[in-house]
């Protein structure tokens, strides 16, 4: 099962990175912050975006799972 996670990241990045990440959503945030969001299939997955993430030079703030709001109820 694919899980949601969101990397928030110091500085703004371009929206035109998101194919480079995985066509993961990139948000600019008004605090100086970016939020890359999306769908990671499994830990290699994740390894990967993570050592993509360490390419950009930007320093990363936060990695969390987000829960959607269907498996919130449960």
């Amino acid at each position: 099962m694919k899980e949601i996670y969101q990397f928030r990241l110091k500085g703004h990045l371009d929206k035109s990175w998101a194919e480079w990440l995985n066509d993961m959503s990139i948000d600019q945030r008004r605090d100086g912050t970016t939020a890359i969001t999306g769908h990671v299939a499994d830990q290699a997955a994740l390894f990967g975006l993570l050592s993509r993430i360490r390419d950009l030079r930007l320093p990363l703030l936060s990695v969390n799972i987000l829960v959607p709001d269907d498996d919130a109820a449960h």
